[in-house]
């Protein structure tokens, strides 16, 4: 992903940082949602809603061969996001980021569903329950760009999640979080986003880093 988009590990982490300096601007959701007449769908979403929401949102930004990325229009033959175990770590790091009465992931997943709806009405009905997930890849792209384009100053908040969700989502799905055992403190296994980097894994030397590059058997070319 990183690669692909031109947007390097650093800028990922950046990026990842200034998310975590938009807490200030995150409480103001509440009221956005207010605003836009979506408080009570938000605390009405359920699990069921919220998982599928977020699965959608993992295979548009790491496409797999999942059913989500099927269903999308744009898939892989390797496994993505969804494999990788990212969704559950996404809501999980949505909540507690910003914990109280009304999840963060549970905000995310309404804030895209009605986007989607608006986006194309006959989203609402479809293999999943959440609109969002319903979209074609290109659909789900012209959600983001609806929320971008917001321009009303009650919005910012909306704006501010939905602008970063793409990152986190990238950030998790590469990074260990999905085959991390917390109560072991080890990894389960080789993270999905290591086989894609074609990340060794950590190391104290390399074998190809030891003695003369390709083969040589000395520094003169000529040897």
């Amino acid at each position: 992903m990183t690669e692909s988009s031109g947007v390097s590990r650093r800028e990922l982490l950046t990026r990842a940082t200034a998310f975590v300096a938009g807490a200030a601007v995150l409480d103001r959701l509440p009221q956005a949602l207010r605003v836009q007449g979506w408080l009570e769908d938000a605390y009405a979403a359920g699990p069921n809603v919220v998982a599928q929401t977020m699965n959608g949102l993992v295979a548009f930004i790491v496409p797999g061969r999942d059913r989500y990325s099927r269903a999308q229009g744009t898939k892989s033959k390797t496994p993505g996001g969804i494999e990788a175990g990212t969704t559950p770590v996404l809501a999980r790091t949505l909540d507690r980021f910003l914990p109280g009465p009304l999840p963060l992931s549970a905000t995310a997943a309404t804030i895209l569903n009605e986007f989607a709806a608006q986006v194309d009405p006959a989203s609402r009905k479809g293999t999943f329950a959440s609109p969002f997930a319903n979209l074609a890849f290109a659909k789900k792209a012209r959600v983001f760009q609806t929320i971008e384009a917001l321009s009303a100053e009650s919005a910012g908040s909306i704006r501010f999640l939905a602008g970063n969700l793409p990152d986190l989502v990238a950030f998790l799905a590469y990074s260990e979080a999905g085959a991390y055992d917390a109560k072991r403190r080890r990894l389960r296994g080789r993270p999905l986003g290591w086989r894609l980097t074609r990340y060794a894994g950590v190391s104290d030397g390399r074998k190809e880093l030891k003695g003369y590059w390709q083969g040589r058997k000395a520094a003169d070319p000529s040897a």
